[in-house]
This record gives structure tokens, C-alpha cells and sequence, in this order.
């Protein structure tokens, strides 16, 4: 027996519909002899794009074993059933189906790290990681330390500074072009 994973979109706008498809699929495949292995309701989502005029779907997730004959039935039904808008199967090999395990087993493990107040697997140190950072929001509160004496004495070197513009004689510029010059000299005239 081969393993399927089968995933449709039904509208969501005729909900007796809904159950009317996940009874008859389960009941397709169960009739054959295959056997479900999970049936998940996804969930109403967004379409990507407008099927049969409609901007939303509910997804369902069936994986399950069965022969092709399983198969050629339910593409049957759910291809002529007017409440489906899309179906998609696929068949698994065991190596697939190992990998998706030991994909789930990782996931649960890395989930349950992060709870902890752990970092996920493979991820490096951060630099909060073995250095004291100073939280943003108790720094926002601090009130500023000043130094009295260090702004005393950047005072008194201010002080020692000479005014370079005290000494110019009125006509001329303290940068040395002459762009205004011709001004000056027309409003003296």
C-alpha cells in the first residue's frame, strides 16, 4: 500500500456541503480498503486568487494509505463535485515519510526549547549572550548624570577661544568670497 496525502478546497459559502465531501472522501477510501491516517480541517483562508468567484476556502489535509484504485475514485468525485474548487494528491515513498517524521520529532524539540527560554537549534550567540546590556526601557527612564566639573572647564576652554568675527571691518566677508560684494556696493552708491 502506498502513502497519499490529499489536500482540497471546498466554498465555504454551503456548509452542509463541507461535511457532505469529508464523509464521502472518508467513505471512498475507507471502502476500498485504504486506511486514514489523519483528516485535518485547516481552516477558512484566502484564496491567492479568485476561484469560481470566490476570495476564500476551507482546507482539508487527508493522509492516508491505499492502491491507485483509491485514487482514480476520489479525483472522480471530488473533480465532478461542484463544491470542491481545487484538489491535489500526492504519493509519498517511505523515505519521504521518514523525513517528514524526523522533520515533526525537530519541530516539537525546537518549540519546546523556545518555551524554556532557550535559542533554536543551529542559531549562534547573541550579544546579550555572556555581556551585560543595559535594557532600552529602563534607559529611557534614567535621568542623564552630568559632570559639573567637565562642564565647568568645556566652559572656561570656550572662553579661551578668540572671536574670530569681532575684528572684521564691516565690507568684508568672514569667508573671503565675494558673491555679496556687488550687493554691498550697490545699496552704498
Amino acid at each position: 500500500m502506498q502513502h497519499y496525502e490529499l489536500m482540497y478546497i471546498v466554498d465555504p459559502s454551503i456548509e452542509d456541503g463541507v461535511d457532505e465531501v469529508k464523509q464521502k472522501a472518508e467513505g471512498i477510501i475507507t471502502g476500498r480498503e485504504g486506511v486514514v491516517a489523519s483528516y485535518d480541517k485547516l481552516g477558512k483562508k484566502r484564496l491567492a486568487y479568485p476561484i469560481a468567484k470566490r476570495q476564500y476556502g476551507v482546507y482539508y489535509l487527508v493522509n492516508f494509505k491505499g492502491n491507485g484504485k483509491i485514487v482514480q475514485a476520489l479525483e472522480y468525485y471530488l473533480r465532478l463535485n461542484p463544491l470542491v474548487l481545487r484538489y491535489l494528491i500526492l504519493v509519498f515513498s517511505e523515505k519521504n515519510l521518514n523525513l517528514r517524521e524526523k522533520t515533526s520529532v525537530v519541530q516539537l524539540e525546537e518549540a519546546e526549547r523556545m518555551r524554556a527560554g532557550g535559542r533554536p537549534l543551529g542559531a549562534r550567540p547573541g550579544p546579550e549572550e555572556g555581556r551585560e546590556i543595559l535594557d532600552v526601557a529602563a534607559a529611557a527612564t534614567m535621568e542623564p548624570v552630568i559632570n559639573k566639573e567637565v562642564v565647568t572647564e568645556a566652559i572656561a576652554a570656550a572662553d579661551d577661544i578668540p572671536n574670530t568675527t569681532a575684528g572684521q571691518p564691516q565690507g568684508e566677508d568672514s569667508d573671503g568670497d565675494d558673491k555679496n560684494d556687488a550687493l554691498n556696493t550697490k545699496t552704498t552708491e
